[in-house]
């Protein structure tokens, strides 16, 4: 199966706007187009404060996965305002129940972040919340390598209890290339430094 690469942009590893285009000329060769990129807002995570004009200028050259850190709606409507295609929400941090209110104001897709190692507040209002995902985003970076059982347990417990269509692997140093077969998925975020090297 051949796999499809999304790079990674962190916001807090780019100076400025010129090196996101940079990015989408040393992606895109005769050989592949790249034309989607996952954002990791590392401000909007740890501060709440996301990086808008980031996300407007990536969004000038790709589609845009943005993971921003979203605390309620409010901080969804500034994200999707700055040129989000997709958002992820991260059930550690999203402070509403489900996200009903985000739905009624956009048909924007809203994926998930699953971290396998994290305890969550409340099981049934995760739950809820992957339920009603468009996609889920398994976060394998900072695992042991190889995946535990448990872990793998918890990853396919995942695919088979919720059909979404769209189940991405973030994994940015490719640290887990070799057991990406096992879970029958096709999509990766790796690192954008990753990609570009593999040229």
């Amino acid at each position: 199966m051949s796999m499809k690469y999304i790079p990674l942009l962190q916001t807090d590893q780019f100076r400025n706007s010129k090196q996101i285009a940079d990015l989408f000329t040393d992606l895109n060769t005769d050989k592949r187009t790249v034309s989607s990129a996952y954002i990791l807002d590392t401000a909007g995570i740890k501060k709440n404060r996301p990086s808008l004009s980031f996300h407007q200028y990536a969004h000038r050259w790709f589609d845009t996965i943005v993971d921003a850190g979203c605390h309620h709606v409010g901080d969804v409507v500034d994200v999707l305002l700055a040129g989000a295609d997709i958002m992820v929400l991260r059930p550690g941090i999203w402070q509403e129940i489900d996200f009903r209110s985000i739905r009624d104001i956009s048909e924007s897709k809203i994926y998930v972040w699953f971290n396998p190692l994290q305890v969550n507040r409340n099981k049934k209002d995760v739950s809820l919340l992957f339920s009603n995902a468009d996609g889920i985003i398994f976060n394998l970076d900072r695992l042991s390598n190889p995946l535990s059982f448990g872990i793998r347990d918890k990853i396919k417990t995942m695919i088979s209890s919720y059909p979404v269509d769209n189940i991405l692997i973030f994994d940015p140093m490719k640290k887990h290339e070799k057991e990406w077969g096992l879970f029958d998925l096709e999509t990766v975020i790796v690192d954008s430094a990753q990609m570009v090297d593999s040229l």
